[in-house]
């Protein structure tokens, strides 16, 4: 018997959405098969300190572990560190886990934790330095005991430190095959197709309850929904939030959602006309309507916002609201910056993209704003972004830790050679007071001290919008029925927390 379906959701960090695709739905698979995950990006590689990327994230979670890790609620749980104490405000001792072993089979010892830490810190590639920004000296105590001594003190510590994997020590300049501790090892690569896993018999937690596992990247999420419905995926990361309705549907498939930590944006270059104009800037902000984008696009799923944090992240200023629609000043403040016939841009995104961009290019135009779309694979354009070459562009930005100060450390602190700060600053933005603040916030250690300050911060870059926020989106999967799994507030994906119904048909 067949029966109608689709498929949605929205998970994010860099992308949005396709179309829908229909399709009937099978039978669930032996599950003697491999777990098939889809993803909706290519990971920008395997290297976890060279990538700051919300896909490669999930992915890599899966290979890898830090010393401490989140709950599905952002709750700071221990993984290669068991215990850690912080004996003042510079000083963090970890006591490693005992028993632990590579994928390879060596031991893990302290001389990896503390080489890890140095190379996500100075390695000329990195791209979590600026998770450890604030630390000093890494060094080893004894055979089990790691101390990181910080330059100031640095409350978020450890949510900063849930992102730094930790590898061998004797890893090469760039990693191509994973070696970590986490419950899945690696088998195979087909790039950017591919990613085979399997359960590693020597983890030294619970074992994976899926013995085999394939990531799937598949950009094309019409193509995702029709395999999710035949039965050739068991789960949908990312697919098109028209297509709720038919998943829900359906008796092969169920979805589930949660608040998500990310909001979506347009990137305006600051170091180049046009947009270096603040009113041009201004001008784009007003001319969106953002209740609309939410509707039309969201299917509900997500709300408005004019910040570039949810309410859910640390730092969330309540007293911004989202900017209303306002035509008749966005005119006027293009003529006023020396546009009084309108103006041309071109907007980069993903093709997955399209739907979006449609819809926020219809509502630029009514303001003489007018936008050509010009779409490019996500590895391509992630790659350009991060060398500054993309001076109007449709993003996302998730904080991870599920603290404001990702969002500042990384995008809008200007870029500081070596310091961490600002690696994924795309647009050039760069503020003296902002800076100030970012650094004032992470040299503060209470943290209820430190939340007028990153307020204030958000105050600053909204002021100067060198990022457009759009709106928060809300995370939206699709899966196969018998699949167990409950979604984390970050929106990672991991699956070992996957665990198929035997016996489903």
């Amino acid at each position: 018997m067949k029966c109608q379906g689709g498929s949605a959701g929205l998970r994010i960090a860099w992308l949005a959405l396709g179309v829908a695709l229909s399709a009937g739905c099978a039978r669930g698979r032996p599950t003697a098969a491999p777990l098939r995950i889809a993803m909706p990006t290519i990971p920008a590689g395997l290297d976890p300190h060279l990538h700051n990327e919300v896909t490669t994230f999930s992915v890599l979670g899966n290979l890898y572990e830090g010393l401490l890790t989140f709950d599905r609620d952002m709750g700071i749980r221990p993984a290669l560190a068991v215990r850690w104490e912080n004996p003042d405000d510079f000083t963090w001792r970890f006591h490693l886990r005992r028993g632990v072993r590579f994928h390879d089979g060596r031991p893990l010892t302290v001389a990896d934790v503390v080489f890890s830490l140095n190379r996500a810190r100075s390695h000329p590639q990195s791209r979590v330095a600026n998770f450890l920004v604030a630390v000093r000296d890494v060094r080893a105590l004894d055979s089990s005991t790691v101390e990181l001594i910080t330059d100031r003190p640095y409350a978020i510590l450890l949510n900063k430190l849930t992102f730094v994997m930790i590898v061998p020590q004797d890893s090469p300049e760039e990693i191509h095959q994973p070696i970590g501790t986490a419950p899945y090892r690696f088998v195979r690569y087909d790039t950017g197709q591919r990613l085979e896993l399997a359960a590693f018999e020597d983890y030294w937690g619970a074992r994976a309850p899926e013995p085999l596992v394939q990531l799937v990247f598949i950009t094309d999420v019409a193509k995702g929904v029709g395999m999710l419905l035949n039965g050739e995926l068991d789960f949908l990361a990312y697919t098109p939030i028209e297509d709720i309705s038919r998943v829900q549907t359906a008796r092969c498939c169920r979805v589930a959602s949660s608040a998500g930590l990310g909001v979506h944006y347009l990137g305006l270059g600051v170091t180049s006309r046009p947009l270096s104009d603040a009113r041009v800037r201004r001008a784009i902000d007003l001319a969106l309507d953002r209740q609309v984008l939410v509707d039309r696009l969201q299917g509900g799923f997500g709300r408005p916002v004019g910040q570039l944090v949810s309410p859910q992240v640390f730092g969330y200023a309540p007293d911004i609201a989202p900017v209303e629609r306002n035509l008749v000043e966005a005119r006027r403040l293009l003529a006023a910056a020396g546009f009084p016939r309108g103006l041309d841009l071109p907007v980069a995104t993903s093709p997955a993209r399209a739907r979006h961009v449609e819809l926020i290019t219809a509502q630029l135009a009514e303001a003489g704003i007018r936008v050509r779309v010009v779409p490019r694979p996500w590895e391509e354009l992630y790659r350009e972004l991060l060398d500054r070459k993309v001076p109007f562009f449709l993003a996302g930005v998730v904080c991870l830790s599920g603290d404001a100060s990702d969002l500042f450390d990384g995008v809008l602190h200007s870029r500081a050679a070596g310091g961490g700060y600002g690696e994924n600053n795309f647009t050039g933005y760069t503020s003296a007071t902002l800076d100030s603040l970012v650094e004032k916030s992470g040299q503060t250690f209470r943290m209820e001290a430190r939340r007028p300050i990153l307020e204030q911060a958000m105050r600053v870059a909204m002021a100067d919008l060198p990022l457009v926020p759009l709106w928060v989106f809300q995370e939206v999967y699709a899966m196969r029925r018998n699949l167990e799994w409950q979604p984390r507030l970050n929106g990672m994906v991991f699956a070992f927390e996957m665990r198929r119904r035997r016996g489903w048909r």
